[in-house]
C-alpha cells in the first residue's frame, strides 16, 4: 500500500459553493511551506483549472517545480489529479502524488471535506523516507490548507 495523507474538514457553506471555490484555487494561497516541504508561488495555467484534461506547471519558493494534470471533475461531487515530473529532491523518493477530494453533506447544511494524497515512490527505502518523514509534513499542509479555505469561505 503507498503512504497516504488523509485531512478532513466541515464548512459552513453549501457543498457547491465549497466545491467551486476550491477546484479553481490559487494554490499560491493555501500552500504554505513547511519543514522541508517549500511554498508554492505561482502556477502557469492558461484557463480557469476546472476542466479534465488541463495541466499545469507549479512553481515552487526554492525554484523547483511539479507537473499537475486534472483527471476528473464532477461538481459538487469530487475532483482527483496527479502530480509528477518532480524537480525538487522529492523526484527521488516519489514518482508521483494522487489527489482527491471528495465533498459531501453534514450535519446542519455543512460541508464535509475529505482529501486525500497518495504518494507513489519510486522504491522501497524511498516510501520508508516518505512514511518516515514526509507524511506528517506533508498532513501539516493539508491541514493548515484546510483552515486556510475554511477562513476565506466563512467570511
Amino acid at each position: 500500500m503507498n503512504p497516504t495523507v488523509i485531512a478532513n474538514i466541515e464548512i459552513d457553506v453549501s457543498q457547491k459553493e465549497a466545491f467551486e471555490y476550491i477546484v479553481p484555487i490559487d494554490l499560491s494561497r493555501i500552500f504554505k511551506g513547511y519543514r522541508n516541504l517549500p511554498a508554492v508561488v505561482k502556477t502557469d495555467e492558461s484557463e480557469k483549472w476546472i476542466k479534465p484534461g488541463l495541466e499545469r506547471t507549479v512553481f515552487f519558493e526554492d525554484g523547483s517545480t511539479a507537473k499537475e494534470k486534472l483527471l476528473e471533475v464532477n461538481n459538487p461531487d469530487n475532483f482527483s489529479y496527479k502530480v509528477n515530473q518532480f524537480t525538487s529532491p522529492l523526484k527521488h523518493l516519489a514518482k508521483q502524488i494522487n489527489g482527491r477530494w471528495e465533498f459531501s453533506k453534514g450535519p446542519d447544511l455543512k460541508t464535509k471535506i475529505h482529501w486525500q494524497y497518495e504518494i507513489v515512490p519510486k522504491h522501497f527505502f524511498a516510501k520508508m523516507i516518505i512514511n518516515g518523514i514526509l507524511k506528517s509534513q506533508i498532513n501539516h499542509i493539508l491541514t493548515n490548507a484546510l483552515q486556510i479555505i475554511r477562513e476565506d469561505l466563512q467570511k
